[in-house]
This record gives C-alpha cells, structure tokens and sequence, in this order.
C-alpha cells in the first residue's frame, strides 16, 4: 500500500458526511491512514480451513476525534472513525464518547 492515498475531494466528502452524522465533532481532528491487512486474517481462515483472504481493494481509516469540556470541567474525548475503500464507500463504521 506503499504510496496510496485517499484523493481529496473523496477525503472531503467523507468528512462531510462525518459531519452530518456527528455535528458535535466540527472542528476535529480529521485523520487518515491506510487500512493494513492484518496477518492473522489468513492464519485464522487456514486454521478454521476457510479459503485464504483474497487481495483486497485498498481501503482508509478516517477518524474525526474531538476533546468537548464537560459540565465540571473535565474533556470528553468524542471519535467517529469509518473505513472507506478508495472511492469514498463506507466499509466499517465506529463510533465512540
């Protein structure tokens, strides 16, 4: 995945998305990465005897992260994170406050 990343205007859109979904999180922190396959995807298909994953399409981690004090003065960190593949699809959604 050396050398691949997320066009910006897909990135943009994403990030719009993100933003109507979670408002409270405008201002934040908007991170990317490529998405790595993990090694034990294909050890666990062969110990299950599943047929071996195939070579996917490279997919991004978008995270949209935010620090929001609280009543009492404590931040709340607020994330939306979701994978996307490389036209902007959303793969994977998480969420965390």
């Amino acid at each position: 995945m050396e050398g691949e990343s997320l066009a910006p205007e897909i990135l943009e859109r994403v990030h719009q998305k993100l933003l109507r979904e979670h408002p409270e999180l405008a201002g934040g922190e908007l991170r990317v990465r490529p998405r790595l396959p993990s090694p034990q995807e294909a050890a666990a298909a062969a110990k299950l005897g599943l047929p071996q994953p195939k070579q996917q399409a490279p997919t991004f981690v978008v995270t949209l992260r935010k620090c929001v004090p609280t009543e009492d003065g404590v931040m709340l960190p607020l994330s939306a994170r979701v994978t996307v593949d490389a036209q902007g699809r959303v793969v994977k959604r998480r969420q965390r406050r």
